[in-house]
């Protein structure tokens, strides 16, 4: 198994490409169970677990990038299920509890703004996961990494409540969610402790800036499944000159602040190359 809930506190994974169906025809009338991917409201696409199953292959980093990369194709003996999602709209499926034969993971696409969430189904061990997405009430690029505004995550929650019940008659009950507050925090607080260091932003007026991603992925166990977040990125930064700063780090004996300024120079680019994991933890 390429990916496992201790590999995800060292090693850092990014979903790449994965051929499954990405367009959706209306539900007008409802398509049958297995068909394919149906379209809601032109908002919502339920993909059956058929369609969203694939033979999970991995790619090895390179000097360019420190990601494993995530990627498959569609096989509906495959041994992973993969949940797609598309701008300003909300995916889902039902994942079957317990897991089919030779089934070991599920994941989704990966996140930086996007919020994913479980429900339960009532008189089913079953699941359903989703993730929706908005480009709306942005908190803007001066923002730390882990800020969403509360119309935003408004949003998304209301795409949610409304795909809710394009399953009806199923009663579903949510059981949790994964937003960017917290898959993110990890990238905020680095960045504020860069400020707190007296870091400031690569460019002009700006601070410390976090680059990364957020990759979901979720564990058979038992009758149900376990779904974890990882968290990996880097922070860009520059870090503080003159005379004074550098004779205050040999008074202290902050050598490696002297070490970093000989070897890397005054900035600290962050770059797929500098990728590493930041937080992992689970969701469910």
């Amino acid at each position: 198994m390429p990916v496992t809930r201790q590999s995800l506190a060292t090693t850092p994974y990014q979903v790449g490409a994965v051929q499954v169906p990405a367009s959706a025809p209306p539900a007008v009338p409802p398509a049958a169970p297995n068909a394919g991917p149906t379209k809601y409201r032109n908002v919502h696409t339920i993909y059956p677990a058929t369609v969203c199953r694939i033979d999970l292959a991995t790619t090895a980093p390179t000097v360019h990038s420190a990601l494993t990369v995530l990627r498959g194709a569609r096989n509906v003996n495959g041994d992973a299920y993969y949940l797609k999602y598309f701008d300003d709209e909300v995916t889902s499926m039902r994942l079957p509890c317990p897991a089919p034969a030779g089934v070991a993971f599920f994941m989704t696409d990966n996140m930086s703004g996007c919020k994913f969430y479980v429900d339960r189904i009532n008189g089913s061990n079953d699941l359903i996961v989703y993730h929706a997405n908005t480009h709306q009430h942005t908190a803007g690029p001066l923002a730390d990494a882990d800020t969403q505004t509360g119309a935003a995550n408004g949003v998304l929650d209301g795409m949610h409540n409304a795909a809710q019940g394009d399953y009806a008659p199923l009663v579903l009950n949510n059981a949790a969610s994964c937003a960017m507050p917290t898959y993110f925090a990890a990238g905020g607080a680095a960045e504020r402790r860069k400020r707190l260091q007296g870091r400031r932003g690569v460019l002009a007026g700006q601070n410390a800036k976090f680059l990364g991603g957020c990759t979901i992925v979720g564990f058979p166990a038992g009758n149900t499944w376990e779904f974890w977040y990882q968290t990996w990125g880097d922070v860009s930064y520059k870090r503080p000159t003159g005379f004074g700063v550098v004779a205050e780090s040999v008074v202290t004996f902050h050598w490696n602040y002297l070490r970093k300024r000989v070897t890397q120079g005054d900035t600290h680019q962050a770059s797929y190359a500098t990728m590493r994991v930041l937080d992992h933890r689970r969701i469910l």
